[in-house]
């Protein structure tokens, strides 16, 4: 599709521009020109926050810098866990407890987890920024009254063609792994030792280099690329078909979002665009300027009639978005927001490179409460039984009341 706000580009250089910003960041120190002063709200009053709400639950000291997401594990063993990954290679699968968590497994694997794993059928799917590909049993099956305890293990691995930015997407029958040269596609079907088809290579599609994590969505992928590509594909087999693509303004390295009517997909870009387009066709439908790199994947959610858009930037603005692209109210931080926001009850969850995880009400947009850590948070939070669980480039995995 033919792109009319598609303008010349700066020189892109992966060595700076890829890099996340794991440096601790004092409260204050941003300094970024904001072309919205006056219209945000300034998160200095609190609204609805009470009880135990903002407070610290637990917390977790791993033994490296965690950028990468936390999942919940399901289980049969009737209580709450949770999965934390950190740059180091460590693997924790905890289970909180009053002001602490039991380690139930860790292990640890050669390289640096800075995407969010992804659980399937009880087997942990996780890529390293220096591009292996690894799936491992967590034997969490066996962990019941009537049999012992299974060590986790790796139970395949394999080295990519290039390095991964990107978040391995599972569905317990396929995996889907974007490197930086391309999208990959296999087998993952895994019951037990000797019932395994894991690790076969079922296709693979030429990219030009992406740190956008692919959505699969009816049976299609879409994925944006460094050379300013939103692409969609269809896919089945052991075959990889592109079935429409939309140049846009700039790279791209947030997740593709599918709005909830199912009718959309929309792209933040790096230089400063928000794009949203038929799911269809990839047609134009509208843009919202942010004058600021976003890597921040969009997530959305109804009010009233109407869906409403919620994403973060490196200006420190978050960003809630109608629609039809329409700005509804910003809400200024102190630091870049790179972590995927979560809602639950009327409230949105996100960290910032100012070292603070935030609520807000999402009518608003002003702030109910503020949890600060020692470090960035880049890694996006889940909510367990009103509880928000996220990791810190302290190296902690931090568990506050919602």
């Amino acid at each position: 599709m033919t792109n009319k706000f598609v303008k010349p580009l700066r020189p892109f250089d992966p060595r700076k521009n890829l890099i996340v910003n794991e440096k601790f960041r004092p409260k204050g120190s941003y300094s970024g020109a904001d072309a919205f002063s006056g219209l945000q709200y300034d998160g200095y009053e609190d609204e609805g926050q009470s009880g135990d709400s903002g407070k610290e639950f637990s917390f977790f000291k791993t033994g490296g810098p965690i950028l990468a997401g936390i999942l919940k594990v399901d289980n049969n063993l009737n209580r709450t866990i949770i999965l934390a990954a950190n740059k180091s290679g460590e693997i924790y699968l905890l289970t909180p407890e009053q002001s602490s968590f039991k380690k139930l497994i860790k292990l640890k694997i050669p390289g640096s987890i800075i995407r969010t794993p992804k659980i399937a059928d009880g087997i942990i799917y996780c890529t390293t920024r220096e591009g292996m590909i690894f799936a491992i049993n967590t034997g969490l099956d066996l962990w019941d009254s009537g049999k012992s305890k299974s060590k986790a293990g790796i139970i395949w691995k394999q080295k990519a063609d290039k390095g991964i930015l990107t978040e391995p997407i599972a569905t317990g029958k396929i995996l889907i792994v974007a490197t930086l040269g391309s999208l990959i596609g296999f087998e993952a079907y895994y019951k037990d030792e000797t019932t395994k088809s894991i690790g076969k290579k079922l296709w693979t599609a030429n990219i030009n280099g992406t740190v956008s994590t692919p959505r699969i969505h009816s049976g299609n992928i879409y994925i944006g690329t460094e050379d300013n590509n939103l692409l969609a594909f269809d896919y089945g087999g052991s075959k990889i078909n592109n079935i429409w693509s939309y140049r846009s303004s700039g790279a791209i390295r947030s997740k593709p979002y599918v709005s909830l009517n199912e009718k959309f997909i929309l792209v933040t870009t790096i230089d400063g665009f928000v794009y949203c387009l038929s799911r269809r066709n990839g047609e134009y439908k509208w843009n919202y300027v942010i004058k600021a790199p976003s890597y921040s994947s969009i997530v959305s959610t109804t009010i009233g009639n109407d869906e409403y858009y919620f994403f973060g930037a490196d200006n420190g603005i978050f960003y809630c978005l109608n629609s039809v692209g329409k700005k509804e109210w910003i809400f200024k931080t102190n630091g870049k927001i790179r972590t995927e926001a979560v809602i639950h009850n009327g409230r949105v969850y996100f960290g910032s490179e100012d070292n603070n995880f935030y609520c807000l009400n999402i009518k608003t947009g002003k702030k109910i409460f503020r949890f600060s850590t020692d470090g960035n948070i880049n890694s996006s939070p889940v909510i367990i039984d009103w509880i928000a669980y996220f990791g810190s480039t302290d190296s902690f995995v931090h568990g506050v009341y919602i």
